[in-house]
């Protein structure tokens, strides 16, 4: 173990973790950054397009011409709407080859806490010790089962999370479960890779929102604002007040998260659902066990009939659960300490969680700055305030540790 402290170990190399790090280097704060860059983004399905804006979906670093819009447009792709999952992770590799070079490709296994550090134990063996840590994990750490499929194994269950593609379904028939996008979208690469597919709602089927017009009159955007939330006069008051809904009552801003744009699928791939994906709205699923090689789904509908259908797997795009307890790198007594909103972190308005020194960012924020924490148009926000923080945090522990030094040097003790 190295027993002299970095300033910051940062957890996690996609957008957030990357615009945290390179906002730390402006702000001359030593770290290590830890992870596999655009990882997620990397597993996603090359067919897919973003859920967001292209300028809403940015590495937020320090400097000019380093935005994805202008990536795009520099290579002739398209630079507002559909931008692909494939030429955003590839955007995100070049600002990190280029900002933040010194990413360390392992994964952190352990982090303890001591008196005025964090231990750090690596996948390589390596042990450190950190003043700091900014946790920057994606939304991979948190995807959610529903409770009736938690005990199924995975090859007959599995989260959208889970896929890069969908061709070993060929010929297999699978149910989705969710409305968002995530399973409008699984539904239809499956229904594209040959497997027999139907989707089940617990409410309402899918709703798609509308393209948005890149350019529209200046009175129209007066009315109707584009925003990296979409097209309302609230979405953009989240975006360019991103700190509001922290001061709001918990309780308040928690509905305001569940209730805010609620799940939706995107224009682009309508076309590629609608006619090809049978969708049993107002449908849930209240057993389910193995049965041989499939599964047995006892299903329950909106007049309170059964019925029971058997398939070859469960796909669940049910989203994210952002529990801290989900975070299992953080060992038991360290997440303890963790107060919580909901099963979240609770934070400080600098990101920082109820044991000092340790900041939450992207999906884990968001219980505790709002819905645009959600998406990676939050990093604009978090990670120069972030940066801000540590830098303090920094700035004093140096004050410190030159006044013991100084009582050290002077003590009679000493002599």
């Amino acid at each position: 173990m190295s027993f002299d402290p970095i300033e910051v170990a940062v957890i996690g190399a996609g957008p957030y973790g990357l615009s945290v790090a390179a906002h730390l280097r402006a702000r001359g704060v030593g770290f290590r950054i830890f992870g596999h860059p655009m990882s997620f983004w990397l597993r996603m399905p090359s067919s897919l397009n973003l859920k967001s804006y292209g300028f809403a979906t940015n590495v937020y670093v320090p400097h000019a011409d380093y935005d994805f819009p202008g990536y795009c447009r520099t290579r002739g792709l398209e630079p507002f709407d559909p931008c692909t999952m494939k030429s955003f992770a590839e955007y995100g590799l070049w600002v990190q080859e280029r900002l933040v070079p010194e990413v360390e490709q392992v994964r952190v296994e352990r982090v303890g806490s001591a008196r005025d550090h964090f231990d750090l134990t690596l996948s390589s063996g390596e042990t450190l010790s950190a003043r700091q840590v900014v946790v920057a994990v994606g939304l991979s750490y948190f995807a959610r089962m529903p409770e009736a499929l938690g005990g199924l194994p995975q090859e007959l269950a599995s989260h959208t999370a889970d896929h890069i593609d969908y061709d070993r379904f060929k010929g297999k028939e699978v149910a989705v479960v969710g409305a968002g996008a995530s399973a409008v979208e699984a539904a239809a690469l499956l229904h594209e890779a040959g497997a027999g597919v139907q989707l089940l709602v617990r409410g309402e089927p899918p709703f798609f929102f509308d393209r948005i017009k890149p350019h529209r009159s200046l009175l129209e955007r007066l009315r109707v604002p584009n925003s990296a939330l979409g097209q309302s006069q609230f979405s953009w008051l989240l975006e360019h007040v991103p700190f509001g809904p922290h001061f709001l009552p918990e309780e308040r801003r928690v509905r305001l998260l569940n209730s805010y744009l609620g799940p939706s699928a995107p224009w682009w791939i309508r076309k590629r659902f609608e006619g090809n994906v049978p969708v049993h709205a107002h449908c849930s699923i209240e057993h389910a066990e193995p049965s041989g090689p499939r599964v047995r789904l006892r299903l329950r509908d909106g007049q309170g009939g059964e019925r029971v259908v058997a398939v070859d797997h469960v796909v669940a795009g049910t989203g994210y659960d952002p529990s801290a307890d989900r975070m299992t790198f953080l060992d038991e007594e360290l997440r303890a300490r963790i107060e919580r909103t909901e099963r979240a972190p609770r934070l400080s308005r600098h990101f920082e969680s109820s044991v000092s020194g340790l900041f939450f960012v992207g999906p884990a924020s968001a219980l505790s700055f709002g819905p645009l924490f959600r998406f990676v148009a939050g990093a604009k926000y978090a990670a120069p305030t972030v940066a801000a923080r540590s830098a303090h945090l920094a700035a004093w522990a140096r004050v410190r540790r030159a006044g013991l030094q100084a009582i050290f040097a002077a003590s009679p003790l000493r002599s």
